[in-house]
């Protein structure tokens, strides 16, 4: 692995407190419980950065939009036209060694780890990395077009921070039915990487570094397995034995252009195969994303973009308002944010968040509509082969700017 710091003594998780430590000594304020919608699903952190289906109000979403310069997919503002990007990282081969050293906070636009083999039929879907002392880097696989059905979601933290699930998106994506219950006392842990690793809440643990953890969880990865931790443990565990570490730069399907001075890249995800296309979300803030006792941040911006497909999502009949020629809705929220969603049926659809007034100032104002200009979404929306990965040849590994 490339520019990682200096290896920590090895330190058990266990062994110390898991509750996340106040950033900088400082708890993170709260920001105000805005009603249901995009803010709250790009925001919130959690598993949301990749529901299928949010709310906005009373309006259901799901699909992906192109600015109002951008027709079709694909087109945009002339200052917004693009060629794929050099990438932001020099790439490190992707082998089955797993890295000697561990940073401190992951980059949001670089991929770490891949899954090598996985049970027939599954395929990697979903990638999502959240930067920070408590963020974290999340692979997830799934059936290629469906929402139910074999699972499984790898997360690594960063060095030295203990294995937790509050505010961070991957490590709650494979959801267990209510009845699930934990492993047997007893059931004993594989060997992984010639160390042993441990069962900790029916998620499989071990050190994929020097003082760095990573957790796996499955469901359905053998037959009559469903949520039973035991049932899915040695599929799990071999489906973690063929990981795959490296490094090379994430692909994205959007680019979003004047991002205000001092919003940095917070949390980034990319969804290549889904039962509804692609999907992709953007997360900005200056501020601690993760710790503290409130831990999502003031001054974020949030954007999703993602692929509609006739017959699922929102259709836009509650739409409020007609942006550039396309259905709209449009809200301010109690805290002083904005939210709105821009859609296209079928084709893209493109949602963009403020958390409070002085971030949707910088955003531009007018409710978020000048930001929305600033967005394009590459690439084809061919949506007919939603089994087939998403076409990356016309996505950007620079997706800012």
């Amino acid at each position: 692995m490339s520019q990682l710091p200096a290896q920590p003594a090895s330190t058990d998780p266990d062994a110390r407190p898991t509750a996340l430590p106040d950033q900088d000594g400082v708890s993170t304020p709260a920001v105000p419980a805005p009603r249901r919608g995009t803010l709250r699903w790009v925001i919130a952190g959690g598993a949301a950065l990749l529901v299928a289906a949010v709310t906005v109000g009373a309006v259901r979403l799901g699909g992906a939009a192109t600015g109002p310069a951008a027709p079709s997919p694909g087109t945009g503002p002339a200052d917004l036209q693009i060629a794929a990007a050099d990438p932001p990282v020099a790439p490190i081969a992707f082998t089955a060694t797993p890295p000697t050293e561990a940073p401190v906070s992951f980059d949001p636009l670089v991929r770490i780890a891949r899954f090598g083999r996985l049970p027939a039929g599954m395929v990697p879907r979903t990638t999502i990395v959240q930067a920070g002392e408590q963020g974290g880097y999340t692979i997830e696989a799934g059936l290629p077009n469906r929402s139910i059905g074999a699972q499984v979601a790898v997360t690594f933290f960063p060095r030295g921070a203990a294995p937790h699930r509050a505010c961070l998106p991957g490590t709650n994506l494979v959801r267990t039915g209510p009845g699930t219950t934990p492993a047997p006392a007893g059931t004993p842990a594989p060997s992984l990487y010639g160390k042993p690793a441990k069962l900790v809440d029916g998620r499989l643990r071990w050190e994929y570094a020097p003082g760095a953890w990573a957790e796996a969880v499955g469901k359905d990865l053998a037959e009559r397995a469903g949520d039973d931790p035991a049932a899915n443990l040695p599929a799990l565990a071999e489906i973690v034995r063929d990981l795959r570490y490296g490094v090379e730069s994430l692909r994205f399907p959007v680019v979003l252009g004047g991002v205000p001075k001092g919003l940095p890249l917070a949390a980034a995800s990319v969804t290549e195969r889904s039962k509804t296309g692609w999907s992709s979300v953007l997360v900005f803030t200056a501020e601690p994303y993760c710790g503290g006792e409130h831990p999502f941040p003031q001054s974020t911006l949030s954007l999703r973009a993602e692929a509609i497909v006739p017959g699922y999502g929102w259709t836009g009949d509650q739409g409020n308002t007609t942006i550039d020629g396309h259905r709209a809705f449009k809200q301010e929220m109690p805290t002083g944010g904005a939210e709105l969603a821009v859609y296209d049926n079928p084709g893209p659809f493109v949602a963009l968040a403020t958390s409070d007034a002085e971030t949707t100032r910088l955003a531009g104002g007018d409710g978020l509509v000048n930001l929305y200009r600033r967005v394009q979404v590459l690439g084809t929306s061919n949506l007919a082969g939603l089994a087939e990965p998403a076409d990356q040849s016309g996505w950007t590994t620079d997706p800012v700017r």
